[in-house]
């Protein structure tokens, strides 16, 4: 048996970590089952049998059982849809969504809005909180402006989120229980893609880097240009806080000034005045598994300077400091790292983060460090070289050539949008948050941090992402199962041979970039919009 003593005290954030009040002690829990779902296509099966066993008594006996989903991006509905004219006059083009959404995928029967209007009609509690930022897409000029200034991904983005919205709020049932979540910072986001379906004291939570959008549909074996990504499925006692963090964002809404939104030329109220509160649940304690889960959460700070020509928001009752938990349980796992270090994402922005890794590096020369990306997410907008500059200036910068062989960089032929790390076969995050400064200081993010008193999950998830990643057939994963000869397969300098997997061509080594230093402007769009930072004051648009 392992010490999970031990390793809870090495790995997981403990009282003598915590910053308070920003930083304090994550909900910690026992007697869980994690289970990570590589790639939306598991996902999306998963969720649709646990959705799918709800809404089937009468309206009297389903009254207990309840749907809560979140998204950063809710792309459920097809076709183009008008965007609302900015206020200067002028008008910008129409949004392509596509398909509508199905969990069963791409272009198939079954919508999800079809599906959440079912089970609404039956009785079953369903609601949902989609994210659109007021700043831009409310009814004034700024939207334009803003397009114009480099911010249509999100402006599409949330096009589509507002025109699923409106679609649900056609059903009676949901007219009241589909909202804005519009609890971020002006240049911020609600990034988190959590969901909690259950049926009394009994739920199942998920949560990751998902949305539910029609091209996320990805699945082994991957063709070229897929889409990869992980999503967890939580079970026991810590789903209680997956549902709490749900709650809570609903009953902050419930009682803000309702903002404005257009689509089109009608308006989206954010949210529905004098509502009922979401009463308080007690959820199952009983433990399903062996597993211990910190719930991690990012939420932001609201500092504004004097001068700010964008809509601006107050502070959140229930973390009026902010809650930058996320950071301080990374952090504490990096520092703690001995043997490797594996990071799946889309971004490696952060300065903070990076150095965390070169200091750990630094003091472990037996420490190996993996970072893995892959295609450019198509949605998102062309970007300065953020990742450039802080991979050479925080993770490289004062390395010796002895210790940059410590550290490699690998590209997918896949769109990598997983945001996952994973230390030394013994503690896994799975979450929103990516590697940015605005995922540890201002975007509303979720993530899980996890062990087990066996010692086994956090290895068997390392076997099936590598797995994935180096297109083993199920039967052929144990090959990797040792990690001195899985960390061989992607660098032959490292660990042991003997495995007999070869690294596919597929998987790309990258050499890091040369040093670069950002120009004024560069650096002014990261801190100004980029990649924000709650705890400083911020100004919005110039005029």
């Amino acid at each position: 048996m392992a010490d999970i003593e031990a390793l809870i005290k090495k790995y997981f954030v403990q009282p003598e970590d915590v910053v308070l009040p920003s930083e304090p002690l994550p909900a910690t829990f026992s007697g869980n089952k994690i289970t990570p779902l590589i790639d939306g296509t598991t996902y999306f099966a998963d969720v649709k049998k646990e959705i799918d066993r709800l809404g089937r008594g009468t309206p009297e006996e389903n009254k207990n059982q309840f749907i809560y989903l979140t998204g950063w991006w809710l792309h459920l509905v097809g076709g183009n849809v008008d965007p609302a004219p900015g206020g200067s006059g002028t008008t910008v083009d129409l949004v392509e969504l596509k398909k509508p959404f199905s969990l069963d995928g791409p272009g198939a029967p079954g919508l999800l809005t079809d599906l959440l209007k079912a089970k609404a009609k039956a009785g079953v509690d369903v609601r949902v909180l989609g994210w659109a930022s007021f700043a831009i897409m409310a009814s004034n000029f700024v939207q334009s402006k803003a397009v114009k200034g480099g911010l249509a991904s999100v402006r599409s983005t949330n096009i589509g989120t507002l025109a699923s919205i409106k679609e649900l709020r056609a059903e009676a049932t949901l007219a009241e229980k589909v909202w804005v979540n519009i609890l971020t910072h002006s240049a911020g986001a609600a990034h988190t893609k959590l969901v909690v379906v259950g049926s009394g004291s009994s739920a199942v939570g998920y949560t990751g880097g998902i949305d539910f959008s029609g091209d996320r549909h990805g699945g082994q074996p991957h063709p070229a240009e897929d889409w990869h990504d992980v999503q967890t499925r939580v079970e026991g006692p810590a789903v209680q806080a997956l549902h709490d963090y749900f709650r809570e964002m609903w009953n902050e809404i419930r009682v803000r000034k309702v903002r404005p939104f257009r689509l089109a030329t009608a308006d989206v109220p954010s949210h529905t005045l004098g509502t009922p509160e979401l009463a308080a649940r007690t959820l199952s304690t009983a433990p399903v598994g062996k597993h211990r889960v910190q719930s991690l959460r990012t939420l932001p700070q609201f500092n504004y300077t004097s001068f700010n020509q964008l809509p601006e928001n107050q502070k959140i009752s229930f973390a009026p400091d902010g809650r930058f938990e996320i950071r301080t349980a990374w952090l504490k796992a990096i520092k703690a790292a001995e043997q490797y270090i594996y990071i799946e994402d889309q971004a490696y922005w952060s300065m903070e983060l990076l150095e965390a890794v070169r200091e750990a590096v630094q003091h472990k020369p037996d420490l190996r460090v993996l970072l893995v990306t892959g295609l450019a997410d198509p949605t998102d907008p062309a970007l300065p070289p953020y990742a450039s500059f802080a991979l050479t200036q925080g993770l490289l910068k004062g390395l010796t050539s002895g210790q940059r062989t410590q550290v490699a960089r690998f590209s997918r032929d896949v769109v990598v949008h997983s945001k996952s790390t994973i230390v030394d076969d013994h503690w896994a995050i799975i979450g929103s948050a990516n590697v940015t400064r605005r995922s540890l200081y201002t975007d509303i993010e979720h993530a899980v941090a996890f062990l087990d008193d066996e010692d086994a999950l956090v290895q068997q998830y390392r076997i099936g992402l590598w797995g994935d990643a180096f297109r083993l057939a199920a039967a052929d994963q144990q090959k990797i199962a040792d990690i001195n000869k899985a960390l061989n397969v992607w660098n032959s300098a490292w660990g042991t041979p003997g495995s007999g997997v070869l690294l596919p061509p597929s998987v790309t080594r990258v050499d890091f970039p040369t040093p670069i230093i950002l120009a004024e402007e560069e650096q002014e769009k990261y801190d100004r919009y980029s990649d924000v930072d709650s705890r400083q004051p911020w100004g919005g648009c110039r005029p």
